[in-house]
């Protein structure tokens, strides 16, 4: 059985022997550190209680604290809060998925600043660092050596490192940065000594990832490019406006899934290309399959028509483990968790993208729940995608080969 980062920072949390405060996502800090903890021998004594519920029921969880305390980082701002007027209890801090804190601007990270120097040791885990890029970096390092590697604030850090990449013509704002070139390998060589990366395929012997691109033909492309090239469309007696080209992208994004939210945000089935298409793929699996989706209308075709399938909780999450669950439906958001998504029934597990997102810290933090270590079987990814559509950008971005605004110049000038 394989040691994750969970029972590794559970395995420091014992030896340092210190009050700690593990910050993470809701569902990592309220199904994930308790039963990770109570699986190992060496830490089943570890005494950790978790802080949720309403509010009444975490302060009394607060009046019996424990060692070690797991709180959701939605509660974070809220526990700063309590001890507003007294110590702060907690020596070491540990941060669970730690680019959720890549912003300094945000409140939780606000909250943060208030206590941090209070903490004598502080860990930080993440699989997807700089989601964005390099400036998704300094808020994470400042939180371990409080800026004494990268500087004590971002606008110092954008100065020595990046250059501007996407700026409002107008205001003159800057809304992306880009590392200056060498940036990368001096970022990288000044937190050396804090900082530590294990690739799965590096240190694991992992079992084979394909990763297949299926296009897939339109029986009529006329309203996708009459959407692409007008911006409004007219069909099933509702009208279709994209105001802004951002809004253009993701109806095109909609159409390609066979539907169209209208003004009201109610969905409206256009096509069921890409939905017939699933159902022929899926009778050539006879191995359990993960169908991610982004929209709801698609989340309902596929319930619709897949009476195998089964949208994703807790419970069913056990089941799908066990081989009990041939279809598993998931939204990337609920998959990008730290959840272990893995079944090793069958000879291969199958990944699905139905709907791609634009985010590739949730495309490839999805793909990790099941391409990771534990992981038995070979994986096979699969991209549905509708032929000559901006299916095919979005997968370059995701996969890095393009940048997002590069996909938006080559769609929308067609």
């Amino acid at each position: 059985m394989g040691v994750g980062k969970t029972v590794c920072a559970l395995t420091i949390i014992k030896e340092a022997n210190m009050p700690t405060l593990i910050v993470a996502p809701k569902l990592i800090a309220e199904t994930v550190w308790i039963q990770e903890a109570r699986k190992w021998e060496h830490l089943s004594h570890l005494d950790i209680r978790l802080i949720a519920g309403s509010p009444a029921t975490r302060l009394s969880v607060l009046k019996d604290p424990k060692q070690i305390m797991v709180i959701g980082i939605d509660n974070f701002p809220w526990l700063v809060d309590q001890f507003e007027k007294r110590p702060w209890p907690f020596k070491m801090l540990v941060l669970d998925e730690s680019s959720r804190w890549k912003d300094p601007s945000t409140v939780r990270f606000k909250a943060l600043k208030k206590v941090i120097r209070n903490t004598e040791r502080r860990i930080i885990m993440t699989g997807t660092p700089t989601p964005n890029g390099l400036q998704d970096i300094w808020s994470q390092v400042a939180i371990l050596d409080l800026g004494d590697r990268l500087g004590k604030s971002l606008t110092a850090f954008r100065n020595t490192y990046l250059i501007p990449d996407k700026m409002n013509p107008h205001t003159r704002v800057v809304f992306k940065w880009k590392a200056k070139p060498g940036a990368q390998a001096i970022v990288e060589k000044k937190i050396a000594d804090i900082c530590y990366s294990l690739r799965a395929e590096d240190y694991l012997e992992m079992p084979k990832r394909n990763d297949i691109e299926h296009s897939i033909p339109w029986d009529s492309k006329d309203a996708y490019n009459k959407m692409l090239k007008d911006m409004v469309l007219d069909s099933q007696g509702e009208t279709f406006t994209a105001q802004t080209a951002a809004t253009l992208v993701n109806k095109l994004l909609q159409m390609t899934g066979g539907s169209l939210y209208n003004q009201e945000g109610e969905s409206i089935d256009l096509s069921d290309e890409k939905l017939r298409f699933t159902q022929s793929i899926l009778e050539d699996f006879a191995d359990p399959t993960i169908i991610f989706y982004h929209y709801k209308a698609s989340l309902r075709k596929l319930q619709a028509n897949l009476p195998e399938a089964q949208i994703y909780s807790p419970e069913v999450l056990d089941n799908w483990r066990a081989g009990k669950v041939k279809i598993l439906l998931l939204h990337p958001q609920s998959a990008g968790l730290g959840l272990n998504l893995q079944c090793n029934v069958g000879n291969l597990a199958h990944i699905m993208w139905y709907d791609l997102p634009w985010s590739s810290e949730l495309y490839l933090q999805a793909n990790a729940r099941i391409y990771r270590q534990g992981q038995e079987k070979p994986v096979m990814i699969h991209h549905l995608m509708m032929e000559g559509s901006i299916d095919q950008k979005v997968l370059a971005v995701l996969q890095g080969k393009i940048t997002l605004q590069d996909a938006l110049i080559k769609e929308l000038s067609l």
